[in-house]
């Protein structure tokens, strides 16, 4: 795609495999790690990332559906991939073709693997979901037993995992967790003593690799930390944020006192202003919610956002700042000089969460590798 459109998002790759090896050093060399790299790798580039995370030690990549998946194994990734939310009817075909593992909690989805597998000449790998209590996706702990033999009686299925999520992992009050941790594990106790040894058993997502060491069990799922941010306060654990999200001027504009900025003029001057324009807007998942809140960096200070944030654009306020022109760097995430604005920052003042800001950000903001 062609243009020099000035807001980019930059992916420290160097940060990424730091940040994974700081979850291997949390849970003992021994663990598998299944890279979470769903929802475009949260926002950094599904592709780059899983190609990172690979290199990087990650056991097998994690991805929300199906086609994520294609993309990432069209792209040359010859790790295993296992896709988290199942698949619709249809979707077998591509699973086998592809050589994709897939959570199931369906005997119906067992069975169409089953049949594409068997058709193929394939041995099609699965886990089954358990649903502890979040109420999602997954089989009720009281039936598992039953589900496991009536699968193990189809051909060319291979289970090779049982999980179960988390609902409230990140909250300070820990009692739900650890029911639900006390459940899967009585229920791995259970299935053990049937004589079904189950190869990866895994529950631990980001918060529960840093608060809770006995849901670890033989692999665990690092999401958001390996992008560096931390889903609870306070923030706990060395891991480097892996995006920059920057952009540049376009145009400064010095307004008298009193004037209105923006649509709706929600931003009145209290003094003689310079307003700076940068091409950044909703359109690239700059909230509009963030509207006469957020801050950015410019020449290395923190300056305010102001007016309603438009589409495409939105303004700043830069009056006072010297020497500061048309092309010069504003930083949105990220660090510019001593300054420093996070994620979880943006996510507070938009009334959202680290998550939902990385997967807003557009696919027009183009994704810029880099080392160290």
């Amino acid at each position: 795609m062609k243009g020099c459109h000035p807001t980019v998002a930059e992916i420290n790759l160097s940060a990424l495999s730091y940040n994974l090896n700081q979850v291997k050093l949390k849970v003992g060399s021994e663990k598998k790690i299944i890279a979470i790299v769903k929802a475009n790798a949260y926002g950094h580039g599904a592709v780059e990332i899983a190609k990172r995370a690979s290199a990087s030690g990650a056991d097998i990549l994690g991805v929300g559906t199906v086609e994520e998946g294609i993309e990432i194994r069209e792209a040359g990734v010859i790790s295993p991939i296992l896709v988290l939310t199942g698949f619709f009817k249809g979707d077998e075909e591509y699973i086998i073709s592809h050589n994709l593992s897939s959570v199931i909690y369906t005997y119906e989805s067992a069975l169409l693997i089953s049949k594409e597998a068997e058709k193929s000449g394939k041995t099609a790998g699965v886990h089954i979901k358990i649903d502890t209590g979040m109420e999602r996706l997954g089989i009720h702990p009281s039936e598992a037993k039953e589900f496991l033999k009536k699968i193990s009686s189809l051909k060319n299925i291979k289970v090779e995992g049982i999980l179960t999520h988390f609902a409230a992992a990140y909250e300070p009050d820990k009692k739900f967790t650890e029911k639900q941790i006390e459940i899967f594990k009585s229920l791995i106790h259970e299935l053990q003593q049937d004589g079904y040894f189950i190869p990866l058993i895994h529950t631990s997502n980001s918060a529960a690799i840093l608060k809770y060491p006995e849901s670890y069990f033989n692999a665990v799922r690092p999401g958001i930390i390996l992008y560096g941010s931390i889903p609870f306060k306070p923030p706990s654990g060395d891991f480097k944020p892996v995006m920059s999200w920057k952009t540049r001027i376009i145009h400064i504009n010095n307004v008298p006192q009193e004037t209105g900025i923006s649509y709706g003029r929600s931003f009145i001057t209290k003094r003689e202003s310079v307003i700076a324009t940068i091409p950044v807007g909703y359109a690239d998942g700059y909230s509009r919610s963030l509207s006469n809140k957020a801050e950015v960096l410019a020449g290395g200070i923190r300056v305010p956002q102001v007016g309603v944030i438009c589409m495409d654009m939105c303004m700043i306020d830069i009056t006072g700042l010297q020497n500061v022109k048309v092309g010069d760097e504003v930083v949105l995430i990220g660090r510019q000089g001593d300054e420093e604005i996070r994620v979880e920052e943006l996510a507070s003042l938009a009334g959202t969460i680290p998550y939902e800001i990385f997967c807003s950000i557009g696919r027009r903001v183009k994704r810029i590798y880099k080392e160290n």
